[in-house]
């Protein structure tokens, strides 16, 4: 009966498992990650129901999309663009994302697509929740009566390690919304630790109260609590790889998956491979992403790119949603859309300007193509300080734009060999893997459902809490041993002293 009982396990697990994805957070950037994970197990015969603001453009065998609706109303204030944000110091930043994730978080769950999704009751193997301040919905995990995997879109970061309880330690782990190296002086590693210690106690006393106070008021009736559910997940995948970070601990259950977006590279439209084949001095591509368009720039600022693009021998492909470019020297082309991952696998790209999201600077690694970051917040300081700590990139921030700035970095870049020589040896190193990202991604689903649940990849330290983990406790006790054990020595010595005083006054009387 016992063999039949794991035969029937395996063979559901050979025809496919019921996935739940769970991608609440609507920027695009971050839905790439989901999507590729969800393709990667439709590819291996899953089963795999969506919870997201994206559906596809046609369907797709064996995948269904609950589709919520648009949440980053939160943060986009009236009359602001992405530039606006550039100057937010990254503390102000911390502070204020608990607030704006309580607000679309809330969104998802009173969304009427969701709410009727959960009426159905249906039942998963597997759940599969991007980890970005959106805890609450693990109650839709819960109902679903599903294993738990989370994943982040960019590098380990307190969040995911708080929930494996895993540590990081402030000497030579910077914090992602940081710029430093794992090289860090005193400075910056005391303002490192400072700034860790102040996000830690952000997260754990006011995002994930939060959060726990939706879980609470959306799912009354669940079976495990906020916290139970928290500290549940079975593993998470990583969107990074040691080749192109720092180097820091990791947990068995935190998995790279760090180019999982970037597929073999397609033959490009006969548009796109005519302009960059007659591009005999190489081309530069400039896209910031889908969050900041070339339409979003300052006057002075998108002069500054139009005056040092006009000075290369380079042509330039730029992301511009408008029709014309103002003053086109002749060498820029511009377009809403152009395949970007394809075109960076030509020979001819020779350098990537971008704000230094992970996607973007990833599928640059892919190839080996040097990259210039102008980076906007978040993760993207970081990604930079990465990129430059490697030696195949350089940064300029937003308020340095000026065309002097820019055409002695981008010509830095261009002309001394270097740059090219280390993004070609990271680009190997990084491609050098037993296992694609997208094969780590069904072993590692596959191996959770098989081991049910796979707890033995769990350390005992999730289960501390604050003053356990950072052994408080202890410290506080040796430090109380020791002041008592000073504080008697005080005591023996002073009246050894005060004895041998008090005999030698006596002897001096006697002499007397």
């Amino acid at each position: 009966m016992k063999v039949l009982v794991i035969l029937l396990f395996f063979l559901n697990v050979t025809c496919g498992l019921k996935i739940l994805g769970i991608f609440h957070y609507a920027m695009k950037s971050h839905y790439l990650i989901g999507n590729s994970i969800v393709n990667s197990l439709l590819d291996a015969g899953h089963n795999v129901t969506a919870i997201t603001q994206y559906k596809p453009d046609k369907p797709i065998n064996n995948y269904r999309v609950v589709q919520l609706p648009e949440n980053l109303e939160p943060l986009k204030p009236p009359g602001k663009t992405p530039l606006d944000i550039a100057g937010v110091p990254p503390l102000v930043f911390s502070f204020y994302l608990p607030f704006f994730s309580y607000q679309f978080t809330e969104i998802d769950l009173r969304s009427t697509e969701l709410i009727e999704f959960l009426k159905e009751d249906e039942k998963f193997d597997i759940c599969i929740v991007e980890l970005f301040l959106g805890e609450a919905l693990l109650g839709v995990a819960e109902q679903a009566g599903c294993k738990i995997i989370q994943y982040t879109t960019f590098d380990s970061y307190i969040w995911s390690d708080n929930m494996l309880g895993n540590d990081s330690p402030s000497s030579y782990v910077p914090h992602s919304f940081l710029y430093y190296s794992d090289q860090m002086s005193f400075t910056q590693r005391l303002w490192n630790s400072v700034f860790t210690i102040i996000d830690k106690l952000n997260y754990n006393v006011v995002a994930l109260n939060f959060q726990k106070y939706l879980y609470n008021k959306y799912f009354p009736n669940a079976r495990r609590s906020f916290d139970e559910m928290y500290k549940n997940a079975s593993l998470i995948f990583i969107n990074n790889h040691v080749s192109a970070s720092f180097v820091r601990p990791h947990m068995p259950n935190q998995i790279e998956i760090g180019g999982i977006h970037v597929k073999p590279a397609k033959t490009l439209p006969i548009e796109f491979q005519r302009f960059l084949n007659e591009a005999a001095d190489g081309v530069i591509i400039f896209s910031m992403g889908s969050f900041l368009d070339g339409t979003d720039w300052k006057i002075e600022q998108r002069e500054a790119f139009i005056k040092t693009f006009g000075k290369l021998k380079q042509k330039v492909l730029w992301r511009y949603s408008n029709e014309t470019l103002p003053e086109n020297p002749g060498n820029i082309k511009i377009g809403t859309w152009f395949p970007q991952r394809d075109m960076m696998a030509h020979p001819n790209v020779k350098l990537f300007i971008t704000h230094g999201g992970l996607l973007g600077t990833t599928e640059a690694i892919v190839e080996g193509v040097p990259i210039l970051g102008i980076p906007i917040f978040g993760d993207q300081k970081m990604n930079m300080a990465k990129t430059i700590a490697r030696g195949y990139g350089l940064q300029i921030l937003v308020p340095e734009i000026t065309e002097e700035n820019l055409s002695n970095k981008i010509n830095e870049l261009l002309n001394n060999p270097k740059y090219n020589e280390n993004a070609k040896r990271i680009s190997k190193i990084f491609n050098d893997r037993p296992k694609t990202p997208q094969e780590e991604v069904i072993y590692w689903t596959e191996y959770v459902a098989r081991h049910n649940g796979a707890a033995h990849l769990q350390a005992a330290s999730v289960n501390l809490n604050f003053i356990e983990f950072n052994l408080i406790d202890v410290y506080c006790t040796i430090l109380v041993v020791l002041l008592v054990a000073f504080y008697v020595w005080f005591k023996i010595t002073l009246a050894v002293i005060r004895c041998a005083f008090s005999k030698r006054k006596a002897d001096k009387k006697q002499t007397q």
